[in-house]
């Protein structure tokens, strides 16, 4: 009787940990889905309007003509 009560609870907690595993592979891909689908939405760069700082050191010391 023994026996049949230590396979039980066994096969309880293995069930439990593939439930728990399912849950949290099914977490991660809805937080997958729900990234890409975000970055999906920013099709424009956000710094667009990005001009690097050397660019206006190197006019300023170009030799005039």
């Amino acid at each position: 009787m023994q026996k049949d009560l230590d396979k039980l609870r066994k096969r309880k907690r293995r069930i439990q940990r593939m439930l728990i595993v399912l849950a949290l592979a099914i977490v991660a891909a809805l937080l997958i889905v729900g990234v890409r689908s975000c970055s999906d939405q920013f099709q424009e760069p956000y710094n667009k309007d990005y001009r690097p700082v050397d660019d206006g050191r190197q006019k300023l010391m170009e030799p005039r003509r």
